[in-house]
């Protein structure tokens, strides 16, 4: 049993020393540079329905392969992918009516990273029968 242990450990140590100069000449850190942030996010409430805009620099458009929309539930603060789109609106419909929902909003890059996603902003959802004023941004 001693001898087993002492060639594990002869092992280990020639493994860790020969894969320290096997891998001496690459980088150690990720450098990563995120897509901007969407800006402006506005939701609108209407019957079963919500419709989110946002406006993105046009400078940086060029280099996004997608924008995701999530719905964010607060009082349990759960983010939901709810869809994608390459503008800069989209609409979430089926929804219950008579409820709040709350939405976030991330840019996907070229290359599949995803950037940061936007504060929440949400709005109110009626039933396809109610009347009144459309819902608008909380």
């Amino acid at each position: 049993m001693r001898s087993f242990a002492l060639y594990l450990l002869i092992a280990t140590v020639g493994l860790c020393l020969s894969c320290g100069t096997d891998h001496e000449n690459l980088p150690t850190g990720f450098a990563y540079d995120p897509p901007p942030t969407p800006e402006d996010v506005a939701v609108v409430g209407g019957h079963e329905s919500s419709t989110i805009s946002w406006s993105y620099p046009v400078e940086a458009r060029g280099s996004i392969r997608e924008f995701r929309v999530y719905q964010y539930i607060e009082a349990y603060d759960i983010v939901q992918l709810v869809g994608m789109t390459t503008g800069t609106a989209f609409t979430d419909s089926f929804l219950v009516g008579n409820l709040y929902y709350c939405y976030k909003v991330s840019a996907v890059d070229t290359t599949g990273f995803e950037g940061w996603r936007t504060p929440s902003v949400c709005a109110f959802v009626r039933t396809a029968g109610s009347a009144g004023a459309e819902g608008g941004t909380r």
